[in-house]
């Protein structure tokens, strides 16, 4: 296999990118077609500018994610791999960076979303409504198949429990959901409900606000967990209410539904479209002159002009004798 081979073979100090396209559809309401216009126009996102013998990409489709007894097809995944690496010159490929990428794949995102329809006709899942937005990402980041939190059966015993994991965290992981619980508890008792309320509780557990956060997230980190070198390990909080301006009440159900009908009507679908068309092709022209200038051909080195007297010397010498020369391949599989 060619991913396989490039990924095992690489000097790259980065081998592969992986990731997946999650829908909250099953994977037999969408079309076969539909599925490969979506990985082929991922693919014309992600690699802009650069012909088809310049990267490699596999895809495997998943589609066991809450399966039960009613629905015995799961929610569709589009997982890729793409070894980290241009195929014409060798050089090391970046095929995602967050801060140069992110706006030209939403954008993508946005327009896949509102063109696709479920074979019945339905709209896909809009995941920037209003409705679906989360005061916490419920899901750890570096769980392999994480469990959603609820605060309705969260006990006494749970919250010492988690505190005492934040007090003496044994993992990255286990600090984030401790984190997570214990702030969504306190966001139902009124005690963390904007930024400056969320930071002091953070601080009053005993953790350090990183500095250089973004406008979406938080990053903490504890004394008590370091890495081999005895240096912090951070931890990144995502959802709303790690944001800039989180403002607890924006959360409550009947202001999200206020929310929600606001989304509907201050701004058109056909107006969304056209602002993410605009970013999403702006960004494309953007990352192909980059791709283009870093992968370029080599030029190929100017015609040799001859003058008359070396011309013609080399018109009337004879010809050596030839040798032919010929080549087998046998494939290997």
């Amino acid at each position: 296999m060619l991913s396989e081979h490039l990924i095992n073979t690489t000097s790259h100090k980065s081998k592969y990118k992986s990731g997946y396209l999650s829908f909250s559809e099953r994977a037999d309401e969408i079309s076969e077609a539909d599925k490969r216009r979506i990985m082929q126009e991922f693919e014309a996102v992600i690699f802009c500018g650069l012909e088809s013998d310049q990267y490699d990409i596999l895809w495997v489709e998943h589609a066991d994610k809450d399966v039960d007894e009613t629905h015995p097809v799961g929610r569709l995944e589009l997982n890729f791999v793409i070894p980290c690496q241009e195929l014409r010159s060798g050089k090391a490929f970046q095929p995602y960076y967050e801060p140069a990428d992110q706006k030209r794949v939403n954008a993508w995102k946005n327009i896949i979303n509102s063109e696709v329809k479920t074979i019945k006709g339905e709209p896909l899942s809009d995941p920037n409504d209003p409705k679906r937005k989360r005061l916490v990402n419920p899901y750890s980041s570096h769980a392999p198949r994480p469990t959603p939190f609820s605060t309705k059966v969260y006990t006494r015993k749970d919250v010492d429990k988690d505190e005492e994991t934040i007090a003496n965290p044994p993992s990255r992981k286990l600090l984030e959901e401790a984190i997570k619980r214990r702030l969504l508890l306190d966001w139902q008792n009124g005690i963390a409900t904007n930024r400056r309320m969320v930071l002091d509780r953070l601080k009053q557990w005993g953790l350090k606000i990183n500095r250089g956060n973004s406008e979406n997230t938080l990053s903490v980190t504890s004394d008590k967990l370091t890495d081999k070198n005895g240096k912090p390990m951070g931890i990144r909080l995502k959802g709303g209410m790690f944001e800039r301006g989180f403002d607890g009440l924006r959360f409550q159900p009947h202001n999200k539904e206020r929310e929600h009908s606001i989304y509907d009507h201050r701004i058109s679908r056909n107006e969304r479209k056209q602002l993410d068309e605009d970013l999403l092709a702006t960004g494309i022209k953007i990352k192909e002159a980059y791709h283009q200038e870093r992968y370029k051909t080599p030029a190929a080195p100017e015609s040799l002009v001859l003058d008359q007297k070396v011309k013609h010397e080399l018109e009337t010498a004879k010809p050596a004798p030839s040798e032919t020369y010929r080549m087998s391949f046998s494939p290997r599989f």
